[in-house]
């Protein structure tokens, strides 16, 4: 029986987008390994759906809408 080294099963991958930017800086990362892996992926656009969803701490809120608010709580 042969043993063969794994890719270990815990901890962050290193392509995990939100660990990705510390890996580069930390060297863990190579650029050029992500640019062929971004490569790769497939272009999944035609599969996706787009919905509309409010978020108003980073659009702000309507002048109108937080005029109603203000007039429902009074």
């Amino acid at each position: 029986m042969t043993k063969t080294a794994s890719k270990p099963t815990f901890g962050p991958d290193l392509l995990d987008v939100r660990v990705r930017e510390r890996f580069l800086t930390n060297g863990l990362l190579d650029a050029k390994t992500l640019e062929k892996h971004l490569a790769e992926l497939p272009d999944s656009e035609s599969k996706g759906e787009e919905i509309g969803l409010e978020q108003p701490a980073l659009f702000g809120v309507d002048e109108e809408e937080e005029l109603d608010e203000e007039d429902e709580a009074s």
